[in-house]
């Protein structure tokens, strides 16, 4: 014996329903996914960063990228700094002064994001006091 299917209440969902749906979860994620992208301050949109600042929040955002790369240089001097005494032989004269060359370059883009930093934590807080031994002539 078979028992016949009993209509059930539920409304029938029709395809443009799913479609509706599964379109507008998409739109939702991309602006999401865009507004996460523009809020992150990268090596190359960081000048469009800079032009665009107009905000405590803008500033303290260019404050913390510019203190990141302070950090990522002052790290590359100090590893170039102990590749100094890893080299022997011959060549090791014109390698550690390599070395050391890139180490005082580290150390002084390092000094000088460490300015634009704070140069931007003073545009944040509304001050246009320039931060002491600031990026004069840049």
């Amino acid at each position: 014996m078979t028992v016949a299917p009993t209509p059930t209440s539920q409304p029938v969902r029709r395809p443009t329903h799913y479609l509706v749906r599964v379109l507008l979860t998409a739109l939702l994620i991309a602006s999401t996914s865009a507004a996460a992208r523009a809020g992150e301050i990268t090596d190359e949109n960081v000048d469009a960063a800079i032009a665009a600042a107009k905000t405590p929040a803008d500033h303290e955002a260019l404050a913390a990228f510019f203190t990141k790369k302070a950090e990522a240089a002052l790290a590359s001097a100090q590893a170039h700094t102990r590749m100094t005494t890893s080299y022997t032989g011959k060549s090791r004269q014109s390698i550690v002064m390599h070395c050391r060359t890139l180490a005082t370059s580290y150390r002084k883009q390092a000094q000088d994001y460490t300015a634009l930093a704070k140069e931007e934590e003073h545009l944040a807080k509304g001050t246009t006091k320039p931060a002491p031994g600031g990026m004069k002539g840049m």
